[in-house]
C-alpha cells in the first residue's frame, strides 16, 4: 500500500510488500483497518490491521465475484461485482448480498461517491464502458447515466472546489474527471514500477499513516586497514570507499568522529577525499578517533544529516601521534676540562623507544633509548679551545614519528 499526497504527488509505502495485500480494490475503514478485494479466489475478501501491519484479522471467500468496494456514510462497505451489489459490515465482519444488477448492464468494475451519490464504472450489454448510478436499496433499479472511459481504479472526491472522480488510467497516472464539463486533468505522474489497482481516501479522524522509507543510498565499505597511527605533521591517507550506491541527488563524504556509538553527534572533521590532516584546535593526540564514508542527499555542498536515508560505511580507527621531543641536562658543575667527560641526561616525550642522533665537539653519534629518560657521555677532545661546549640534537624518532 502506498500513501499519495495529491498536492505534491509524492508516493511512499505504508506497508511492506506482502501477498496479504493487493488485488482488485482496497477500502480504508474507520478504525484504520483496510479491506482488500481479491476477486474470486479463495479468501478473496481480507481485512488487515492498520499499516504498517499486513496481518489478516478476517477473511472470506468471494463467490459472487466482488471487484470493488466503497465505504458508505451509513458505515457499511458496499461491494460491487459481476452479478450485483453486496455489503460488508465492518462492525460484525458479515457480508450480505443486496441484489442483482438490471439487465441493461453487468460487471461493475469500480464504485465511488460523487456529491453523495453512489456511481460505478460498468459494462453495458455491448461491453462498452458506462457510468451507472446505483440504487443501494434496490440494485435492479440502478441506471446507466452515460458513456465513460476505462479506469484501473477510481475514487470520488473534490479537486479545486469541483466534485468529481479521481481515476488511474492505463499508464497508472492519476487524473481528475470533472463531470460538469467532461474534462480530465492530469494530477500525478506515477513513478515507474508502481501499478495502482485501488484508491481509497482514509476516513476522517484516523492518525496519519507513516511512510516506510525504502533506501538505496549506500556509503559502501572502507577496505580493511589500520588502526592508523598518524604523526601530526603528516596527512592521513586511506583507501576510498568501495561498493557505494548513490542516488542522483546524493553525495559521498568522509568523516572523522570521536564516538563510535554517536557518529553524527561527534563529528570532528569532514572531507571530500579519503584524507585528513591534524588540526590542533579540534583534535587531540593519543585519542582514538574513527573514520568512515558517509552518503546522503546533497545540501549546500555537503551531506544532509536529516536525510532519512543517510548511510555510513564501516569505521576504521585512527590515533594522531605527537612528534617526539628531547631536552638535555647536565649533572654537576658546568665546567669540564680538555680530555674530560661529563654525563648528559636526555629527557624524551613521545613513545619509546627513542633513536637520537646528536653532535658534540667529538663528532656525531646515534643512540637508542628504551625509556623516556637516558644518559650519554660527552667528552672534550685534546686541543679543544676554551669556551662553550655545545651538544645538539640533529635527529629524533620514537615508536611512531620522526622530528623533521
Amino acid at each position: 500500500m502506498y500513501k499519495i499526497d495529491l498536492e505534491t504527488c509524492t508516493f511512499c509505502a505504508v506497508t511492506p510488500p506482502s501477498n496479504n495485500i493487493g488485488g482488485a480494490d482496497l477500502i480504508c475503514l474507520p478504525d484504520g483497518n483496510h479491506l482488500h478485494i481479491r476477486g474470486v479466489n479463495q479468501n478473496g475478501l481480507r481485512r488487515l490491521l492498520p499499516p504498517p501491519s499486513v496481518q489478516i484479522v478476517w477473511q472470506a471467500n468471494n463467490p459472487l465475484s466482488y471487484r470493488s468496494g466503497q465505504l458508505a456514510p451509513n458505515g457499511l462497505v458496499y461491494l460491487a461485482g459481476t452479478f450485483g451489489l453486496g455489503s460488508f459490515n465492518p462492525a460484525t465482519n458479515t457480508v450480505v448480498y443486496v441484489g442483482d444488477w438490471p439487465s441493461t448492464f453487468n460487471t461493475v468494475i469500480d464504485i465511488y461517491y460523487i456529491n453523495g451519490v453512489l456511481y460505478g464504472t460498468a459494462y453495458d450489454t455491448n461491453f462498452n464502458f458506462v457510468l451507472v448510478q446505483i440504487d443501494v436499496n434496490n440494485p435492479s433499479q440502478s441506471v446507466i447515466v452515460g458513456p465513460l472511459f476505462l479506469t484501473n481504479a477510481a475514487e470520488g472526491g473534490i479537486w479545486n472546489g469541483d466534485a468529481g472522480l479521481f481515476y488511474v488510467d492505463v499508464s497508472f497516472d492519476i487524473y481528475f474527471f470533472n463531470p460538469d464539463d467532461g474534462t480530465s486533468t492530469l494530477i500525478c505522474d506515477t513513478p515507474p514500477g508502481i501499478g495502482i489497482y485501488g484508491l481509497s481516501f482514509p476516513p476522517a479522524g484516523l492518525p496519519e499513516y507513516d511512510c516506510i522509507i525504502t533506501c538505496t543510498t549506500d556509503a559502501g565499505v572502507l577496505p580493511a586497514a589500520g588502526p592508523f597511527n598518524v604523526c601530526t605533521n603528516n596527512t592521513l591517507n586511506f583507501s576510498a570507499a568501495t561498493q557505494t550506491n548513490l542516488d542522483p541527488n546524493d553525495v559521498l563524504r568522509y568523516v572523522l568522529f570521536s564516538n563510535i556509538t554517536d557518529t553524527v553527534g561527534s563529528f570532528v572533521a569532514t572531507s571530500t577525499t579519503p584524507s585528513f590532516v591534524f588540526t590542533p584546535a579540534t583534535m587531540q593526540t593519543g585519542v582514538t578517533y574513527y573514520i568512515a564514508a558517509m552518503a546522503g542527499d546533497e545540501l549546500n555542498g555537503d551531506v544532509d544529516l536529516n536525510d532519512p536515508c543517510l548511510d555510513f560505511s564501516n569505521a576504521l580507527e585512527v590515533i594522531w601521534r605527537p612528534l617526539p621531543t628531547v631536552a638535555f641536562s647536565l649533572a654537576g658543575s658546568d665546567d669540564v676540562c680538555v680530555g674530560g667527560c661529563r654525563t648528559v641526561t636526555a629527557t624524551f616525550t613521545g613513545t619509546p623507544p627513542f633513536t637520537l642522533t646528536y653532535t658534540t665537539p667529538a663528532g656525531s653519534f646515534t643512540q637508542t633509548f628504551a625509556g623516556n629518560m637516558g644518559s650519554f657521555q660527552v667528552c672534550v677532545p685534546a686541543g679543544t679551545p676554551p669556551g662553550a661546549l655545545t651538544v645538539q640534537a640533529t635527529s629524533l624518532t620514537d615508536a611512531w614519528c620522526a622530528c623533521p
